[in-house]
């Protein structure tokens, strides 16, 4: 059943920055959406903020001063308990996600620990194959699209410095299985990858920032163009919440060069949006 949601979708904002600061953070939003979605549907919502639980509970496993990241959607009491081997196995009954708790149940069992990027290459692509388990035509391709630049991006750094990243690459579709073997520029995919010489040009930029902002652009562009027929209903919602991700991210880097990048975004996005000169949250 689709359910729509005009005042809510109506009263979201433009994203832009101020001078200074967002007006609202996405923990703000997420309580703001407890309240006005449909439980099923918010449920689709904190799926976006698990990428958060899982620096949260990698945290606690490997470092020796954990830092916890209220964006999660595991409070810091319970996170406590889960990451603790000896409270772990009590922790059936808690509201966790099944992906989770087989990572930690394996983590727990097994006397050789995973390096910490191997354990969270393991978690991402079980929260990929978690979001793909939906069955939402939108997450599917906001999987698919995500795989996509993260594995390519993968594989182009493999290429680059002669390394064998294979094991990094998630996925095991015709595409991935391109990404490990084809040694063309390409890696054969021109015809099934539509946005591939973009990433492969964003790669050679010199300048990590401006790399990392056209990828943010990339996906920017992805959320208008995979919503744009979904006027009102939780798709548009959960494009948004991304977007938000994406704003936060820019204005937690140096304040400078995050001004310096946001104008060149919010440039790049006039053509397709209309910012008010004031960052205001109208709610209906």
């Amino acid at each position: 059943m689709v359910r729509n949601y005009y005042c809510l979708v109506a009263g979201l904002p433009d994203l832009i920055m101020d001078d200074r600061k967002l007006a609202f953070s996405c923990v703000a939003f997420r309580e703001l959406l407890l309240e006005d979605l449909h439980p099923q549907d918010f449920k689709l919502v904190s799926m976006f903020f698990l990428p958060f639980d899982h620096q949260n509970i990698l945290n606690r496993l490997y470092d020796e001063n954990p830092v916890y990241d209220n964006r999660g959607n595991i409070s810091e009491e319970e996170l406590e308990e889960i990451t603790d081997k000896k409270t772990f196995e009590n922790s059936e009954d808690k509201d966790l996600p099944g992906y989770i708790y087989d990572f930690l149940y394996d983590f727990f069992r097994e006397e050789e620990k995973p390096e910490r990027v191997e354990a969270e290459r393991l978690l991402t692509k079980a929260y990929y194959d978690h979001l793909l388990s939906t069955g939402n035509s939108f997450l599917n391709e906001y999987v698919r699209n995500e795989m996509n630049m993260r594995n390519i991006m993968t594989a182009l750094n493999g290429r680059k410095f002669d390394m064998d990243v294979s094991a990094d690459i998630i996925g095991d579709s015709d595409i991935e299985h391109a990404l490990r073997k084809s040694r063309t520029r390409d890696f054969g995919l021109a015809n099934d990858v539509d946005n591939l010489e973009a990433l492969i040009q964003i790669y050679e930029m010199p300048n990590l920032l401006d790399r990392e902002l056209k990828m943010d652009m990339q996906k920017w562009n992805f959320l208008d163009e995979a919503t744009f027929f979904n006027y009102f209903t939780i798709e548009k919602v959960l494009a948004f919440v991304i977007k938000v991700f994406i704003v936060e991210r820019w204005i937690s880097l140096d304040e400078e060069k995050g001004k310096e990048l946001f104008k060149q975004l919010i440039k790049d996005l006039e053509n397709s949006y209309e910012f008010p000169e004031e960052f205001t949250l109208s709610h209906g």
